[in-house]
């Protein structure tokens, strides 16, 4: 019992040593007017706020794995964009209804005011719930708007509906929030906090009366009714689930979109895999995890630290934010500053895409292997035939990273005029926008009378060749006269 109770003790002493040099100083702010937060993004003219004075109401909120992970991360960015900058300052904007990350304010004080136009920073509401997870995914923000030098990662408006894991979206999206939501499935999966491993670890099986949230007859709904589904990044992101088509394949946009239920037999495209965050969720978090058992911590941060310095260099070679293919990049940026991990790094892309990137064949060799193990037939698994085809798309990779680029279209924005859709929790009827050539067979299915012929020409035309934009589609005969006028490639 004693030695139990020193070891608490030293174990206490230790945690608030850690907590005494903490890596970031953390200044409260207050905002001197009116905020909007009920968008998906803080954009716009700069805020302005002004310093809380008293804090201690707020000093036990970030005392939490959450939020210990999104400052040493964050210092670690500040050091690689700035070096020698010492100490950052993490600042957070108390803010009603703020769940979101942001670059630029203003402090105004004693009649002076303060720019810090290129700043990044967060906008919590005034509640320790904020103070967690959410933190931390909008810590990933924060840190890639550091890498991009104090320059928020716009979306470029491909969907009707904000993101989601499960869905696609467009390419700035997918990659800003699949690098923030691969930290919360980081921390879900390595974190002894109990209730962190409570939560998602199914760690409480409660049958009868009790919150929605809670209760078994729910757990299907609960997490889809969060909206963010914070399972789904735990749990689907952790499987790499979101390399797959969805498996509702019925004229029905939400269903296409939000359900994370996957056909496990059809690979997303290269062009898909850019814009769905939940893959690039996937790609971060097993490569910081590879190997065998669970890294230390220590390993974890050495890691993301590499994935920043990448993350820096492809921003700068990209040259402007505007639609890049920003895996291609960022990996080809990888293995120039990590020479030693090239090899690893190509396989990685390799794997979780199942070779998309590379092969036109990807796709069909894994339909068939699908297939033939759902069938038990052994024989026609073709492990041999796979494995040759992995170290092919392995070596073109090693030989010039650009083949990576080879099968990437254009992102072409599409409207469906006409149908709308209903999202309850936000507000109005939703435009159906799309990328014509990323856009999911069931969402191709609303449209009014088309037949199936069509749609397969459309998936088969710009797997063919992607898609250069409105005129280009108009041209290959995809749809008859009708079904095209339901449509518009024009940006209202």
């Amino acid at each position: 019992m004693w030695f139990g109770l020193r070891g608490w003790v030293i174990a206490m002493a230790a945690a608030a040593g850690a907590w005494a040099q903490a890596p970031v100083k953390v200044v409260y702010l207050e905002p001197t007017g009116v905020v909007d937060t009920g968008g998906a993004e803080v954009g716009g003219t700069m805020l302005e706020f002004r310093r809380v004075a008293d804090t201690s109401r707020f000093a036990s909120w970030t005392k939490n794995d959450y939020a210990a992970r999104a400052f040493r991360l964050y210092r670690t960015a500040c050091e690689i964009a700035n070096a020698g900058g010492g100490t950052p300052t993490y600042y957070i904007a108390l803010v009603r209804g703020g769940n979101h990350a942001a670059v630029g304010f203003r402090i105004r004080e004693n009649g002076k005011v303060e720019d810090h136009s290129g700043q990044p920073y967060i906008l919590l509401d005034e509640d320790p719930s904020r103070f967690d997870v959410t933190l931390l995914h909008e810590t990933g923000h924060m840190i890639m708007a550091l890498l991009a030098g104090g320059k928020q990662i716009e979306g470029e408006t491909m969907t009707a509906i904000p993101h989601s894991t499960a869905s696609l979206s467009d390419r700035n999206t997918a990659y800003n929030e699949g690098y923030a939501i691969h930290l919360e499935t980081l921390a879900a999966h390595v974190s002894r906090d109990p209730l962190i491993q409570q939560r998602f670890h199914r760690e409480q099986i409660r049958f009868g009366d009790g919150p929605m949230k809670e209760v078994e007859y729910f757990h299907h709904s609960a997490d889809l009714a969060t909206y963010s589904q914070s399972l789904a990044r735990y749990l689907e992101v952790r499987e790499n689930n979101f390399a797959f088509e969805s498996a509702f394949q019925g004229p029905d946009y939400l269903r296409v979109q939000l359900e994370k239920a996957r056909d496990f037999s059809t690979l997303r495209d290269a062009n898909q895999l850019l814009q769905s965050e939940g893959y690039y969720a996937s790609f971060f978090f097993l490569w910081v995890m590879r190997g065998n058992g669970i890294p230390a911590d220590s390993v974890l941060d050495q890691r993301e630290a590499q994935l920043m310095r990448a993350m820096q260099a492809a921003f700068v070679t990209a040259g402007n934010l505007h639609e890049q293919p920003w895996l291609p990049l960022l990996v080809r940026e990888y293995m120039k500053l990590y020479p030693a991990e090239r090899e690893t790094m190509a396989d990685a892309i390799n794997d979780t895409s199942h070779g998309v990137f590379v092969d036109p064949r990807a796709a069909a060799l894994w339909k068939q292997h699908y297939f033939a193990a759902l069938r038990l037939d052994v024989a026609r698994m073709n492990p041999k035939e796979i494995n040759i085809a992995r170290r092919r798309w392995r070596d073109e990779v090693l030989a010039d990273p650009d083949v990576l680029l080879s099968r990437i279209g254009p992102q072409v924005y599409c409207e469906l005029i006409g149908p709308k859709v209903k999202l309850e929790a936000f507000p109005g009827n939703l435009r159906i926008e799309f990328d014509a050539n990323t856009v999911q067979p069931g969402i191709i299915r609303m449209i009014p009378g088309i037949t199936g012929e069509e749609v397969d020409r459309w998936l088969a035309e710009r797997e063919r060749k992607p898609l250069t934009g409105g005129d280009d589609f108009k041209a290959r005969g995809i749809l008859s006269e009708e079904h095209l006028k339901a449509l518009s490639f024009v940006r209202w």
